[in-house]
């Protein structure tokens, strides 16, 4: 389905002082979470003051745009707007390179509360949850299974979202599962679309995940065997979500403290899947 722009984006040529602080504080947020993610991805554990510290300066940075949406009240965000990014879309954890605000919008959010229900949960954090949990059963992407134009990239998100914000709602979490099986294969995807699923996967209810695992094993290991170019010097994190989900089977639980490491011969980044 086709979203138009949320009015949240619309940013003016000139921008006053509060403005500019607030979009530079959105930024700063964004890169807190990003970078708070990519962490845990690669394994590293939060003690409690950090974390504190974490969940404390992403409920500084709560953004709304305080406007109602008539065009379409559920599609996007409604606590955590993102910042203008020079009218650039805000990067996936594991990127999938956003077309559309109807997953670089929405996969804003869901992290922040994410990692607010992990770091600092209380009552305000379960209440925006369960407003989005109820935002979400309005959307095509959410919730009736559209695979159309980025609407699938859209249900990726929101099945993340739905492995920590309604992990018991096991219908609603494999009928996402389902719309990513029945279509990921319709059109050609960006590469990050299927490791974005085995991240996932690797945080998902194990007894949901468990089968999407046996499925999904020969091409992890797959990808895992391959060697990877080093541009900007996270292009261990996909790999190391990789090897997160593959750890969860016991036959692979072999791997759980194995890093990626560089290849001495020709710089590239590999990972030793090898038992």
């Amino acid at each position: 389905m086709f979203f138009p722009k949320p009015p949240s984006m619309i940013v003016e040529r000139s921008e006053t002082i509060i403005e500019t602080y607030k979009r530079e504080a959105g930024m700063k947020a964004y890169e807190l979470m990003i970078e708070t993610n990519r962490a845990m991805i690669r394994g590293e554990v939060f003690d409690g003051a950090q974390r504190a510290d974490i969940a404390r300066r992403l409920r500084e940075n709560k953004m709304t745009d305080g406007r109602e949406r008539t065009f379409d009240a559920y599609a996007y965000p409604k606590f955590y707007i993102p910042p203008y990014n020079n009218g650039r879309k805000l990067q996936t954890i594991i990127p999938m390179s956003p077309k559309t605000n109807i997953v670089a919008d929405n996969a804003y959010e869901f992290e922040m509360l994410r990692l607010l229900h992990m770091f600092g949960p209380d009552g305000e954090v379960s209440r925006m949850i369960d407003a989005t949990l109820k935002r979400l059963r309005h959307t095509c992407f959410g919730y009736k299974g559209c695979h159309y134009a980025e609407c699938f990239e859209a249900g990726m998100t929101v099945l993340r979202f739905l492995s920590f914000a309604a992990a018991g709602d096991v219908a609603w979490i494999k009928k996402q599962i389902d719309t990513y099986n029945g279509h990921y294969s319709d059109r050609r995807r960006h590469n990050g679309v299927q490791k974005y699923y085995w991240l996932i996967l690797s945080d998902m209810p194990f007894d949901i995940a468990e089968p999407e695992l046996e499925r999904q094993k020969d091409s992890i290991v797959d990808h895992l065997s391959r060697s990877y170019l080093i541009k900007d010097g996270n292009e261990d994190v996909p790999l190391c979500a990789m090897r997160n989900a593959l750890a969860r089977l016991p036959e692979y639980a072999y791997i759980r403290d194995r890093k990626p490491y560089v290849n001495k011969k020709n710089g590239r980044l590999q990972f030793d899947v090898k038992k």
